[in-house]
């Protein structure tokens, strides 16, 4: 019970007690008063109570208030609707219709000595009264009712908001291990190809010194190789430098726009780039997976399949974002993706666990194309 209806309760009980005691004449005041003081020690002491002992200090109540009525007249009608607040509010609502059954049988043999219009307005009165607290009370629920969901509206939205600024974390931390990961595997092509290639062109040198003075024609021949040799690894330097840098790979399909813009400017293959669906903002470690495997794809096309013509294709769905890349180069005789789990194809494998680290999944169409699929689960960020 609220602290408005509890000052109510006590405002029915007073100001009553007091313009009673101005408007009749009473036998003996003292003890008047003493039976009003009773009522409020009841009142007092039934806002502590609770369970069985709550409807048992309302059944006591509204007994008294109808004695009261029996005793001190009309305005005695006023303690009645202080007792009638106080038990239509117990918690069990058959309990509250019970005691107001009985709480007007009370009051109508209380009015039994009464004149039959007064007995009709004073009945009149406490039933509208009691209609007037139904519309409180269930004003009072309802405004209650409207605060609990608010409550749990907000507590939702903090949920919300812990569990997007853990996927934002999350996010960081694949982006993190990506940026790891690449690392990695630039390390490795640099120590596997271009540091191998400079350990042949030492041999080179060291054999065409050798064979120079002796042999001038197969000199040069081996001088024209170690030439060649110096620019492939100077090529595949620059490519490691290019993928060094990580500022375009959070752009989106604008990375991967620029990135096969730079692959036909460097190459002179063809290339082309299509969006399907309307396009939305991704999160940063789905930009990363999709720039990466495009790029991983692309690479082998140019280094194993020897193709003169690459295509992206980017498809945007409610729930998922898909991403092909294809090219014209030469398809292998047997699905790649079966030796992913072996000991070979670290560009592959580099791929799929990048996929499968945001719960998406990697899949190949060797027709009519040889064509790289990418799915990644999406999760749409907020406004």
């Amino acid at each position: 019970m609220n602290r408005g209806i509890k000052n109510l309760r006590y405002a029915l009980i007073i100001i009553p007690a007091l313009i009673a005691i101005y408007v009749y004449s009473y036998a003996d005041y003292e003890l008047f008063t003493l039976h009003f003081l009773l009522l409020l020690l009841i009142v007092t002491l039934s806002e502590r109570l609770s369970g069985p002992l709550q409807a048992l200090a309302g059944g006591i109540e509204l007994l008294y208030t109808a004695w009261l009525f029996y005793q001190y007249g009309n305005l005695m009608i006023f303690p009645a609707i202080s007792a009638l607040l106080y038990y239509s509010r117990l918690e069990r609502r058959f309990v509250s219709l019970l005691f107001f059954c009985a709480h007007v049988a009370a009051l109508n043999i209380a009015l039994s000595g009464f004149e039959p219009l007064a007995r009709v307005y004073i009945n009149l009165t406490f039933l509208l009264s009691a209609y007037l607290n139904e519309l409180l009370y269930r004003s009072g629920r309802g405004r209650d009712d409207t605060l609990f969901l608010y409550d749990e509206l907000r507590k939702k939205h903090f949920e919300l908001e812990e569990a997007r600024s853990r996927l934002q974390q999350f996010a960081s931390q694949v982006e993190s291990t990506a940026q790891a990961e690449e690392r990695v595997r630039i390390a490795r092509q640099l120590h596997d190809d271009i540091g191998h290639r400079l350990i042949r062109v030492k041999m080179m040198t060291e054999a065409a010194i050798h064979t120079l003075p002796h042999s001038p024609e197969t000199g040069m021949g081996m001088m024209s190789q170690i030439r060649d040799q110096l620019s492939a690894s100077m090529d595949e330097m620059r490519a490691a430098v290019r993928q060094i840098s990580y500022a375009p790979q959070l752009e989106g399909a604008y990375a991967l726009d620029r990135l096969l813009e730079e692959l036909g400017r460097d190459t002179g293959i063809e290339t082309s780039y299509n969006v399907q669906g309307q396009p939305y903002p991704l999160y940063p470690s789905i930009q990363v997976v999709l720039y990466k495997n495009a790029r991983e794809a692309i690479t082998n096309a140019l280094r194993h399949g020897k193709a003169t013509a690459v295509w992206i294709t980017l498809s945007y769905s409610g729930h998922e974002i898909v991403m092909e890349v294809g090219n014209n180069g030469a398809r292998p005789e047997t699905d790649p993706l079966s030796r992913v789990q072996g000991a070979g194809g670290m560009g592959l494998k580099g791929m799929d666990e990048r996929t499968s680290l945001i719960g998406g999944t990697l899949a190949l169409r060797l027709e009519p194309e040889f064509t790289m699929i990418t799915r990644l689960p999406v999760y749409r960020q907020g406004g």
